[in-house]
């Protein structure tokens, strides 16, 4: 091989095709691969490369700017109808939303004003405010609000310097430089006066108090988060501090890296911070009151139900024992409701049955949670009428030298043996056809020994039948239904009888020289008013003593008197008139 050189006057193009041998002529090599890969090279620098572009010069955005503007402009121009019908809800939404809240905010404006304008709290703040030293907006802001974080600060960490402060009130925002100052001379006191630990972080302050606010300092890699609050600060405004200061490091990493005074890339940091400005309204102590109140209210609303509930429980209770008992003969419950919180039982009762106070006793039920209303009527049923027989015959009234006895026997069969006078013997085989529903029952008086009638002219004789017809006169009583005056059939019936026999008992009395005279005592229960009983007896008293001299009995003998109210435990007897005879010798 040779060693010889080139000649020196011609050009050495030994580079170049070394280089087409490479990449190939016009550089296609490269080209083609670039085409290829191009989306992925664009895809990974392309942001990177608009953010510095963007922060060098600003470029990128006098570019986009027009372009973006002119293809919004030509969109609505070929798209108008279109884009005004998919704007159309967003806008009417918006607008309504928009002016919903101005009309909100004008409204608790104005009654703001107006509650705290001329009210005596709003004097009594009014003088605090000057006692204190501070601003009356001041004052009344933290009396209203349980906390509120009034103003925030982004500070570099390195330089100290102030990057952006925002505000809840301008009114109120302090000088934003010269906290930032303040912060970094205090942080750096507390590091140099009380040492240094392992790590830079843990000598920096996280918390300063003063008697108006108190200032949290969040701590990041390059900035740090200050926030001047007002109140007592609860947990989750520290979490929401934390919060944004990750976002903003994320957001303004590379501002924030290479930092040299100019916070321009810092101005749209807003949006992170405004989320922060928050607060809580105290609750008045009105509210406090009226909130107790109203759970007072709706506790004693809640007890009161809770009783009506458990009394109108118990009134159902009642009441539905009532329609399960089985009612004595001579005894028909024609209607039980429940009225005023009481149950009431309408009834209809014979006189000789059993007494309604004694039927519920037998059942175990207490008569004073019932309110009664008898009406009386006349019961058919055979076991009624027998005892209306029996109790005939055993309380006839007879001389000494008559006896009467009554036994039963089978099929409804009575037995009536004993001696009477023949003027006895016709009085209780009439008294004894009265009496109603009679032919259901068979009696029997062929063992009755009848005497003969004879005048009786022997004094004692004649006293004796006059002492009978005292007592069987002043035995006998009118019952009456509740709140009623008139008699009924019933009682008319049992006035006949009852005038007969005071008419016998005014002959044997001219006979003996006696002076009679009735008391008839009207009566009544304690069901009404007691001026109402006491009107209500006299009325009684006059209408039987009316009825009697109807049936011809001589009006001088007989006194109507009012008892008023009478408290006997069954209240049907105290619905009645009864009659006391009153005799006496002539001198």
């Amino acid at each position: 091989m040779s060693d010889k050189a080139p000649p020196s006057g011609l050009p050495d193009n030994s580079l170049e095709k070394i280089r087409e041998l490479l990449i190939g002529r016009d550089d296609k090599f490269v080209q083609e691969k670039l085409k290829h890969d191009a989306k992925g090279i664009v895809t990974n620098v392309v942001s990177e490369a608009l953010f510095d572009r963007e922060t060098k010069d600003g470029s990128v955005n006098k570019v986009l700017v027009p372009l973006v503007e002119k293809s919004l402009h030509r969109s609505i121009e070929a798209n108008s109808e279109k884009i005004v019908g998919t704007l159309y809800p967003l806008v009417g939404t918006l607008v309504r939303k928009a002016v919903s809240s101005f009309l909100v905010e004008f409204i608790e404006r104005t009654n703001a004003l107006i509650e705290n304008s001329f009210s005596p709290k709003s004097i009594s703040w009014r003088f605090k405010a000057w006692q204190s030293g501070v601003k009356y907006s001041e004052y009344v802001a933290s009396q209203i609000y349980q906390y509120q974080v009034q103003q925030l600060l982004v500070i570099h960490r390195e330089t100290g310097t102030l990057l952006h402060s925002i505000s809840s009130d301008p009114e109120k925002e302090k000088d934003a430089d010269l906290i930032s100052s303040m912060l970094v001379a205090i942080n750096d006191f507390v590091a140099d006066a009380f040492g240094v630990t392992a790590t830079e972080s843990e000598n920096e302050l996280g918390e300063i108090k003063t008697e108006d606010f108190t200032l949290l300092i969040k701590i990041g890699p390059q900035a740090l988060l200050v926030a001047a609050v007002t109140g007592s600060i609860p947990p989750e405004v520290r979490g929401k501090l934390q919060q944004a200061l990750e976002e903003f490091h994320q957001f303004y990493q590379q501002p924030l890296i290479h930092y040299e005074g100019d916070n321009a890339p810092f101005e749209g940091c807003e949006t992170i911070l405004a989320d922060c400005l928050i607060s809580e309204r105290k609750e008045s102590e009105g509210k406090r009151s009226k909130r107790m109140i109203g759970a007072v209210v709706l506790m004693v609303i809640f007890i009161a139900l809770a009783i009506l509930s458990f009394m109108r429980l118990s009134l159902s209770i009642l009441k539905s024992e009532l329609h399960e008992l089985t009612p004595p003969p001579g005894i028909i419950v024609t209607d039980t409701y429940i009225s005023n919180g009481i149950v009431h039982t309408k009834v209809l009762r014979d006189p000789i049955s059993t007494s309604v106070d004694q039927w519920f006793s037998d059942n175990g039920i207490d008569a004073e949670k019932v309110t009664v209303i008898e009406e009386p009527f006349v019961s058919l049923k055979p076991s009624v009428v027998e005892r209306k027989l029996e109790t005939l015959v055993n309380q006839y009234p007879l001389n000494e030298l008559e006896s009467i006895t009554i036994e039963k026997e089978e099929n409804r069969r009575f037995l009536i043996s004993g001696t009477v006078f023949n003027t006895t013997a016709i009085d209780l085989t009439q008294q004894i056809s009265a009496i109603p529903g009679i032919s259901a029952v068979s009696v029997d008086t062929t063992a009755l020994n009848v005497k003969p009638a004879y005048n009786v002219d022997d004094a004692a004789l004649q006293k004796a039948s006059l002492n009978r017809l005292v007592n069987k006169v002043s035995s006998q009583s009118v019952l009456f239904a509740t709140n009623q005056e008139a008699l009924s059939e019933v009682q008319l019936a049992k006035l006949e009888a009852l005038a007969n026999d005071i008419k016998r008992l005014l002959t044997l009395a001219d006979k003996t020289n006696t002076v009679v005279s009735i008391v008839v005592m009207g009566a009544s229960d304690n069901s009404g008013s007691t001026a109402r009983n006491r009107t209500l007896s006299k009325k009684r008293a006059d209408n039987v003593v009316s009825s009697l001299i109807s049936l011809g009995v001589e009006s001088d003998i007989l006194i109507p008197v009012s008892l008023g109210e009478l408290p006997l435990q069954n209240a049907s007897m105290g619905r009645s008139v009864m009659l006391n005879v009153l005799i006496s010798s002539e001198q």
